[in-house]
């Protein structure tokens, strides 16, 4: 009897926890509200816990059975969750097997911390692995099977490999390039690496792993496009920007702020704004705010004016430095001597023009 209520109550558990509201496709939340005239489609259904069902005739599933089920289920979650966080990143898009690697060796506490168990049950499970290495990137397959709707005939050693092309792809087209420094000829590599990236996964499971990664990773590029356009007025580059967001946010079903940091669409609005001229504080702080929230921009907007008074005291610092040493030089001083007495001059500059 102990044994059928400790199984009742897991079953109980498992069943409650999956059946919560849904959450939104990444957890980093945020307070900003969606921009304007957005509709924000839903995400996916989130992926249901492992099967619980009992086939006809079996005996039901014991305690040790519904917990090593639970664990799957959390284990499951717990990597979806993160995936979907990896993925929404521009970064994703270029090195998707190093991204993927480094989650797994993050996120597979749970699994690694039951190893034993699960891999007692795998053949129950339907896993194959044993190790709980093996195991977590098993389930971590399986995740990414159900959500992006790979074919049959991807295995998951097919899979794996697919991404090392592509990372080995990226670091021979775009990180060994020699003139990737500038952001044209970074551009420029990464449109090549593309290319080449949708040759190695095919054109649509290319999209359903990076069609995400790429937006992001070239709004900023996009921008660049409309701060330099002198033909389009500043309301029109607006326009087309809040354009550009609204349909991110649509196709994707995602709050643009919650996989870009808000800060950061506010500051390729501030340049976009600064496109008719220079903007006053007030209006700084306005164009912010519609983005970024009232106390990040004021935060963000104090920070700055801290670190121009900063370089200001720096520049009268150095100034008055050069001063004193030609002062110095002039009374004939040689450079050891002049040496020794900058060394307690400095101490009262730096304490003079606050650099301490």
């Amino acid at each position: 009897m102990p044994g059928t209520l400790v199984g009742i109550a897991l079953l109980g558990l498992l069943a409650w926890r999956f059946a919560a509201p849904g959450e939104a496709l990444v957890s980093q939340e945020t307070v900003t509200p969606p921009l304007a005239g957005v509709v924000v489609q839903p995400p996916a259904p989130r992926e249901a816990a492992w099967p619980l069902q009992v086939p006809a005739g079996t005996a039901a599933p014991d305690a040790r059975q519904l917990k090593v089920q639970l664990l799957v289920a959390k284990a499951r979650h717990a990597l979806g969750q993160s995936y979907e966080r990896a993925a929404s990143h521009g970064d994703f898009a270029l090195a998707p097997g190093r991204i993927l690697k480094s989650l797994l060796d993050r996120r597979c506490g749970l699994v690694h911390g039951h190893e034993e168990e699960l891999a007692a049950e795998r053949e129950r499970l339907g896993l194959q692995a044993l190790s709980g290495a093996d195991l977590c990137r098993e389930l971590l397959f399986s995740v990414l099977k159900e959500r992006l709707g790979l074919p049959e005939g991807i295995s998951q050693a097919r899979f794996w490999d697919l991404l090392e092309q592509v990372d080995a792809a990226y670091e021979r087209l775009v990180l060994a390039e020699p003139a990737v420094a500038s952001t044209q000829a970074f551009r420029a590599a990464t449109e090549r690496f593309r290319e080449a990236r949708r040759g190695i996964v095919g054109p649509e499971l290319d999209q359903r792993l990076f069609g995400l990664a790429d937006e992001v990773l070239r709004l900023p590029f996009q921008v660049d496009d409309l701060v330099h356009d002198t033909r389009t007025p500043t309301e029109q580059k607006l326009a087309a920007y809040e354009g550009m967001l609204q349909r991110i946010e649509r196709e994707h079903g995602v709050r643009l702020a919650s996989v870009v940091e808000p800060m950061e669409l506010a500051k390729h609005a501030l340049r976009l704004h600064e496109t008719a001229g220079p903007l006053g504080p007030e209006q700084q702080q306005a164009v912010l705010e519609r983005y970024a929230g009232s106390d990040v921009s004021r935060r963000y907007l104090e920070h700055q004016q801290e670190e121009r008074d900063r370089s200001e005291r720096l520049g009268a610092f150095n100034q008055e430095r050069d001063q004193l040493l030609e002062q110095l030089a002039g009374a004939g001083l040689t450079p050891e001597q002049r040496h020794q007495r900058m060394a307690e001059i400095d101490q009262q500059l730096f304490k003079k023009y606050r650099l301490q």
